[in-house]
């Protein structure tokens, strides 16, 4: 789970059901959901460089991430 969300990431998802008052049960598992805004540890925005994979603007550094695919 650490490998595909970090806190803070913003994510597109979709609700598999709804669970009791306070909970929901979420999915990724399609290529366009996942992550679609992100912050590096270095507090710069991170560019989408493959679906696995997001870079640092700032530092260029790669972090892993589960990219949801832009769907226009």
């Amino acid at each position: 789970m650490h490998e595909c969300f970090r806190p803070g990431d913003l994510i597109k998802a979709q609700v598999i059901s709804l669970g009791t008052a306070r909970s929901y049960f979420l999915s990724t598992a399609k290529n366009e959901l996942g992550v679609f805004h992100a912050t590096s540890i270095a507090g710069f925005p991170l560019v989408p460089v493959s679906w696995q994979e997001m870079q640092c603007s700032g530092t260029g550094a790669k972090e892993p991430r589960k990219v949801a695919k832009v769907v226009e």
